[in-house]
């Protein structure tokens, strides 16, 4: 067997030098961008123990996403996306700097947590857009599945070394000095995009007031794709009702499990190994053929995985678990993302991405502070468990709809 043969559509993709480098420095970034976001989930419950704090630290970190990203992806598709992601890569470096010297000098407490989780959360946010639709422009479209597959891979190879390396370092340094190992690790991918090509502008200088029009055009034409809309209602349901248990893990692994901080480096490490090895699969798939199927199957499968491992009583069987429920929610990310940017117009890309990232990465903020609200008198099980019960419900439509939306998806 050849090597090509072996890792499929990663050769490929890795052979464009432009895509190579933004491969790697946004994959350092994004492993930085795991310490911090763990760093800050621990040091809340360490100061708090409480399920609702853990919920609206993680509200402040990710639902910006809600609002920058789709604003972003208007922005992308105006002011190139290399630019746009300069300016709020910069913000995301001073961010992280000030957290971890805030944190060296012993002054963070829960108010401060929040204010930088939301600034931090706004650069990410502006960042997404334009790094998903960045990557149009460094591989031809022939390759663009594997890309876009390798993307994700990577983003979910950082899930699973950003809480594992967190677990190695909080035995041995204090937190401060861990957060200003991920700001170091934000200013890598900073510096890296200096060495990419400026990408041409989308849109012209006279129309920079039509902004809200332009984010209108957006919406219908999300709306109005039966294919798109069919993705991004089910990204919604998973978003809400599996996703945010990444943000409560540290309530998980005390109140479930019994577990300090090694029980969470265990749980989010386990998330993203089976993340990692889900999206390997999917980038050696390297077409749209099949992805609907995918799509759908993977909503149901993380719903059952996820009440198996809430209920197994021993962490290393409920890390096969929430492996699965990790390869699962990756697969979701990855085919959603392929089949719409297989199906959007060149025009409304970038806006288009963005909703889904909203959808993807923003959304979870809201179910994870509604989820921690509600934890605080039925239990995270319970809540967690209900959860699951609702999407596995909503999945009897999904693959009724399965069929005649992979007709839209994948022509």
């Amino acid at each position: 067997m050849s090597f090509s043969n072996v890792f499929g559509g990663i050769e490929r993709a890795l052979s464009h030098p432009g895509y190579r480098l933004l491969w790697w420095s946004n994959g350092i970034n994004t492993i930085g961008r795991w310490i911090f976001k763990v760093s800050m989930g621990w040091i809340t419950w360490e100061l708090t123990g409480s399920t609702a704090w853990l919920g609206i630290v993680a509200f402040a970190d990710t639902f910006p996403m809600v609002i920058m990203t789709i604003l972003a992806g208007v922005w992308a598709d105006r002011i190139g996306c290399l630019r746009l992601m300069k300016y709020s890569q910069l913000v995301l470096v001073v961010g992280g700097f000030v957290t971890a010297i805030l944190a060296l000098v012993g002054a963070l407490n829960v108010e401060l947590i929040i204010i930088l989780c939301v600034i931090v959360g706004s650069a990410e946010a502006m960042t997404i857009p334009a790094r998903m639709s960045f990557v149009h422009s460094l591989v031809p479209r022939s390759d663009l599945s594997s890309a876009i597959a390798l993307n994700s891979t990577t983003y979910n190879v950082a899930r699973f070394l950003g809480p594992a390396i967190f677990g190695i370092l909080i035995q041995f340094i204090s937190l401060s000095f861990i957060l200003l190992i991920s700001a170091m690790m934000f200013l890598v991918f900073y510096i890296a995009l200096f060495f990419h090509k400026n990408d041409e502008l989308v849109n012209s200088r006279d129309n920079k007031n039509r902004v809200l029009s332009d984010l209108m055009d957006g919406f219908r034409y999300a709306f109005s794709n039966s294919g798109i809309f069919y993705l991004l209602f089910l990204l919604c349901v998973t978003a809400i009702l599996i996703r945010p248990y990444i943000e409560l893990v540290p309530g998980i692994a005390d109140q479930v499990f019994n577990m300090g901080a090694e029980g969470v480096s265990i749980i989010l490490s386990s998330t993203g190994l089976g993340a990692t090895v889900g999206g390997v699969l999917l980038t050696r798939h390297g077409s749209v053929d099949g992805l609907t199927s995918i799509f759908t199957w993977s909503l149901l499968i993380s719903a059952v995985a996820m009440v198996l491992f809430l209920f197994s009583q021993n962490i290393w069987i409920s890390c096969i678990f929430i492996a699965l429920v990790g390869m699962t929610i990756v697969a979701g990310s990855i085919t959603s993302q392929t089949l719409i940017q297989n199906t959007a117009s060149d025009e409304l890309r970038a806006r288009i991405i963005s909703i889904t990232a909203v959808l993807s990465w923003g959304l979870p903020a809201v179910g994870a502070a509604i989820m921690g609200w509600i934890a605080e008198f039925i239990g995270l099980t319970a809540t967690l468990t209900v959860g699951s019960i609702l999407t596995g419900i909503l999945w009897i439509w999904a693959h009724k709809e399965q069929k005649k939306q992979s007709i839209i998806l994948e022509k």
